[in-house]
């Protein structure tokens, strides 16, 4: 009998090793989630702190590779537009017109969480857990990874900062979407040091692949 439950153990572990999830996998998929170079996107972000009202910031992004952004910022305490080219910055107070003072930064773009996510010699191998594989950093700086094999990206993250736990849910456009597999709404859950919790969701209402743009959009001068 006990030969029987060897075999049996061991043929369930070569089972599921040849099931085993790779990290080349996951970030190979992952990868097919970036937005492309060249891209026109719509957002919108709802940022909920506690004992406050929702805040609600609609922006619009126009990018021509990593160095060239267009950024439009509309909430009810500003209304601004930030050209970027390359590591240069103009920004504009859309209300008066009046060119605000600015410091040199590298584009932001919020919806771009594959950068977070580091690279596969950042993490251990996965293990499975329920319908989702788990991720976890060699370095407790980077975030904790579910992917779903179901649909083929990472769903969740989570990270602790400052003793502060953040929790991040992804889902992602189907075929319906113009960039389909890109990144359609997450949602951050951050956990602060006075037991309260702050939400921010942020939202890809749209986003379409540009390809030649006029060089005059990003002028900084």
């Amino acid at each position: 009998m006990n030969k029987v439950i060897r075999t049996f153990v061991f043929v369930s572990f070569v089972a599921f090793q040849s099931h085993a999830l790779s990290l080349q996998t996951v970030f190979e998929n992952q990868k097919k989630s970036t937005f492309p170079d060249t891209c026109e996107m719509q957002m919108r972000t709802t940022v909920t702190l506690p004992n406050m009202a929702p805040q609600v910031v609609n922006m619009t992004l126009l990018t021509a590779g990593e160095s060239k952004s267009v950024t439009t910022i509309k909430s009810s305490v500003m209304q601004i537009k930030m050209v970027q080219n390359n590591g240069r910055m103009k920004m504009t107070d859309l209300k008066t017109g009046n060119v605000l003072p600015a410091q040199n930064m590298p584009a932001q773009n919020p919806a771009e969480v594959n950068k977070q996510m580091g690279s596969p010699e950042d993490y251990n191998s996965p293990v499975a857990e329920g319908s989702l594989w788990k991720i976890l950093p060699k370095d407790s700086s980077k975030p904790t990874l579910y992917y779903s094999p179901k649909k083929k990206r990472v769903v969740k993250m989570s990270v602790e900062i400052n003793g502060t736990n953040s929790v991040s849910e992804f889902e992602y456009c189907d075929n319906s979407c113009a960039l389909p597999g890109t990144l359609k709404k997450a949602t951050i859950k951050t956990n602060t040091l006075q037991g309260n919790e702050s939400h921010v969701v942020v939202e890809v209402l749209n986003a379409k692949q540009r390809h030649v743009l006029p060089k005059k959009i990003f002028s900084v001068e």
